[in-house]
């Protein structure tokens, strides 16, 4: 039964994949995480991604994130984050932010879900222009199997800066596959789309990521 479910899971997402690829707008979003975990609290993260737009012909942006997480107990988590966006042709970008989590599991129930309410503040380095959001995201888990977990996750963005409204919806399906003990591999198929503007954009985006654990 779960070798059907994970092909099926597997056909639907080639089939988005794909259709995402037969889109002008689909972007590539791939890079690393290195986890490091000082003891049961405290955790660092390093983050580094490169996003390819224009149907995956031209580098979008390149960042690389710097993040402490602090675990209050088995439900809730806050972290702090520093980023520093690299644009080519355009103003770079410096944020921070500040995630609050909420985890939510049982034994015997193969579901699990996740709540990150994240502030974040963004400033251009030239122009110093600001754009502040707040995020509110819900992730549910699936333990299907040892290899792969499937997810889905729904998000959306609020503006401040006398906008006061909110500016972008995102749509996420992916797999969380356990290649070694301390190595993940993410794979993902985003929908993403702006609200309240004039002209909306939006984007198909793939995205696949490697996470490496490692403890002190």
């Amino acid at each position: 039964m779960k070798l059907k479910l994970l092909l099926t899971i597997g056909l639907i997402g080639t089939f988005s994949i794909l259709n995402a690829q037969n889109s002008t707008d689909t972007e590539l979003w791939t890079g690393g995480i290195f986890k490091l975990k000082l003891n049961q609290k405290f955790r660092i993260d390093l983050k580094g991604q490169f996003r390819f737009n224009d149907t995956i012909s031209l580098m979008k942006s390149t960042f690389t994130e710097i993040g402490l997480r602090y675990k209050i107990d088995k439900h809730f988590a806050v972290k702090g984050n520093y980023r520093y966006i690299i644009k080519p042709s355009k103003n770079n970008r410096s944020r921070i932010s500040l995630d609050a989590y909420y985890n939510w599991s049982k034994k015997k129930l193969p579901l699990s879900i996740q709540y990150r309410l994240r502030f974040q503040d963004t400033k251009e380095r030239a122009s110093g222009r600001k754009y502040t959001y707040l995020r509110n995201k819900i992730t549910v888990d699936y333990n299907l199997t040892k290899l792969v977990d499937p997810f889905l996750s729904y998000e959306r963005y609020y503006r401040f800066n006398q906008k006061n409204e909110f500016r972008t919806w995102r749509f996420t399906a992916g797999l969380d596959w356990r290649l070694a003990k301390k190595i993940d591999l993410t794979t993902f198929y985003r929908y993403q789309k702006e609200i309240n503007v004039k002209n909306p954009s939006a984007q198909h985006i793939i995205g696949i990521m490697v996470t490496y654990g490692a403890k002190v």
